[in-house]
């Protein structure tokens, strides 16, 4: 991960030298006390952290999750809306 400090010679650097240097990983921003106040991540690597955020949820509620598949049933998305169209209701 590339990191910038913002000090007296970064504090006027342009965004498209931050954006050059996202497309070779993503850039963390400091300032001069090193404390990150910025993290720039490029389209690729938010996605695998989304993905990688999701798996993380799963995992730790694997128990829940699990439980709520074994509560499936009720009725059909087909069943569902051919009550609905004729004015039915929806949970029969």
């Amino acid at each position: 991960m590339n990191t910038i400090v913002l000090n007296d010679s970064t504090a006027h650097l342009s965004i498209s030298h931050l954006l050059l240097q996202v497309q070779s990983g993503a850039v963390e921003v400091r300032d001069a006390a090193g404390k990150v106040v910025a993290l720039v991540l490029s389209p690729t690597d938010h996605q695998a952290w989304s993905y990688a955020e999701a798996n993380l949820d799963l995992d730790q509620h694997r128990e829940e999750v699990r439980q709520a598949l074994s509560r499936r049933g009720g009725v059909t998305t087909e069943h569902l809306l051919k009550n609905a169209a004729a004015g039915n209701d929806v949970s029969q």
